[in-house]
């Protein structure tokens, strides 16, 4: 891994930080709960970017032997002392290592990997787990399972508030998907524009060209981007196991007034792993008529 690399936020996460990923119930519950779906004592498991361990934990709780590669120093340190507090250490061996050229010493069974960031920004997400895949079919000549099985990237107009305590501030924002808010309105419903399939998923680059009809008068001055990651199935219901990252909220370079009846064109491009100024930068947003017949539908949906 390059340096440059390394010093981007999302590569080199310090231990710190890890407090919020550990406390998040909604995160832990839908990975512990995908984990206990899908991982039995039979499994052999991989976790790339492990961190402190925790996924690891839930997968060796299963009774899998497990496998965890983290490329922190100060994380694999303190990764290793809590699998041994927490009584696991014969089932979990932690590596010192980059997780997209690491491999283990045999074939495995699962492949657990959340370096998940809103969008798929930032965080090497996509990279690592098509540069494991590969490399696994290449040595082994099979593919492991992965969980989460996919990432559904979707995009919505609203109009959000700016204004801190009468200081007028468009800047980029997060927001929890498990709550509402109360200073953000929705002004359309929300379209998928990207569908990421691990079990297939290369570094491309995510084009999108999307419509929005609007029926009233609307005001828009931001696009929130939300992330659905898919986990597994839950075998007894039949539904997906998620968990959403958090939305992040992008402005506009200007607020743009529609009247019932037009519509709102949407074009962006960027790369999984990309920072955030680099959406930013490419968003470009054309006020039309009613949306042309001949679009296809899935521009639409």
């Amino acid at each position: 891994m390059q340096q440059n690399e390394i010093n981007e936020i999302g590569q080199f996460i310090p231990l710190h930080y890890h407090f919020q990923m550990l406390s998040d119930k909604s995160r832990m519950t839908a990975f512990r709960t995908a984990i206990e779906q899908v991982v039995t004592p039979q499994h052999k498991v991989v976790e790339l970017g492990s961190g402190t361990g925790v996924l690891s934990f839930f997968a060796a709780k299963q009774g899998a032997r497990v496998w965890a590669a983290e490329y922190n120093p100060a994380l694999v340190s303190a990764s290793r002392k809590f699998i041994k507090d927490n009584g696991l250490s014969d089932r979990v061996h932690v590596f010192e290592a980059d997780a997209s050229t690491w491999l283990p010493p045999e074939p495995v069974d699962l492949v657990i990997c959340e370096m998940l960031h809103s969008a798929l920004l930032r965080e090497k997400q996509v990279h690592v787990i098509a540069a494991f895949r590969d490399a696994h079919i290449k040595r082994f000549g099979i593919a492991p399972q992965i969980l989460p099985n996919a990432t559904l990237l979707g995009v919505q107009p609203v109009w959000q508030c700016y204004d801190f305590n009468g200081f007028h501030a468009p800047v980029p924002l997060f927001q929890s998907p498990y709550y509402a808010i109360d200073d953000c309105l929705e002004c359309s419903d929300t379209v998928v524009y990207k569908i990421v399939d691990y079990d297939n998923a290369h570094v491309e680059t995510f084009e999108s060209d999307v419509f929005f009809p609007f029926q009233q008068d609307t005001k828009v001055n931001a696009l929130r981007f939300t992330t659905k990651n898919l986990l597994t199935i839950d075998l007894n219901t039949g539904k997906t196991i998620d968990w959403h990252s958090q939305y992040i909220v992008i402005p506009l370079h200007q607020e743009v007034s529609l009247q019932a009846g037009q519509s709102m064109r949407v074009r962006f491009s960027y790369k999984p792993g990309d920072p955030i100024e680099a959406l930013n930068n490419s968003i470009n947003v054309e006020i039309l008529g009613e949306i042309p017949e001949t679009l296809p539908l899935s521009l639409i949906a």
